[in-house]
């Protein structure tokens, strides 16, 4: 678990702390990675669940930044393949979640990224609407039980894809 204290991350307080992630530690990045969910969603070296992408090329093909701003304000940018549905209903209100399958009679959704196998039927004859949620199903603020040091481990281990021959790994050489 975290040992904090935490804070209310934002982008721009998060950012400057990316310059110098050498050296950092795999064992807690991998245990930031648990504490603060993300495994319960995203799979990283084979392991975690399948709501969201896989994380493991995240740091080939995003830069540090990028990655803080998905982490920190997931709802910036939303893939196609990730976006939440909305159903809004005949009777009012609505259910939002990851549309799993649809038939000709039914609509079938899961609301809960932390019980993905539980799935709600919805008749297609209550729902008005079929669209993108403009919301991501990973909540903000996932990270806000960290401390600096607890960041930046994450954030090397997201990097990394958990590799630990990654740079992030290596002990900073001395200055001559």
């Amino acid at each position: 678990q975290p040992e904090g204290p935490g804070r209310r991350w934002t982008v721009e307080e998060a950012e400057p702390l990316m310059a110098n992630l050498v050296g950092r530690d795999l064992v807690k990045g991998k245990a930031m990675y648990a504490a603060v969910l993300c495994q319960s969603c995203h799979t990283m070296q084979g392991e975690g669940g399948a709501i969201g992408p896989d994380l493991t090329q995240l740091g080939t093909r995003f830069s540090p930044k990028d990655i803080l701003v998905a982490t920190i304000n997931p709802s910036e940018t939303i893939s196609d393949q990730y976006h939440a549905t909305v159903l809004e209903l005949k009777e009012g209100g609505s259910i939002v979640g990851k549309l799993n399958d649809e038939d000709a009679q039914n609509y079938y959704i899961s609301q809960n990224p932390f019980a993905p196998n539980d799935i709600k039927k919805v008749a297609k004859s209550n729902v008005i609407l079929k669209k993108n949620a403009d919301v991501s199903i990973m909540m903000p603020g996932l990270i806000n039980r960290l401390n600096e040091e607890e960041l930046k481990d994450l954030m090397a281990y997201l990097i990394s894809g958990g590799n630990p021959d990654h740079a992030v790994y290596k002990q900073p050489t001395a200055q001559k």
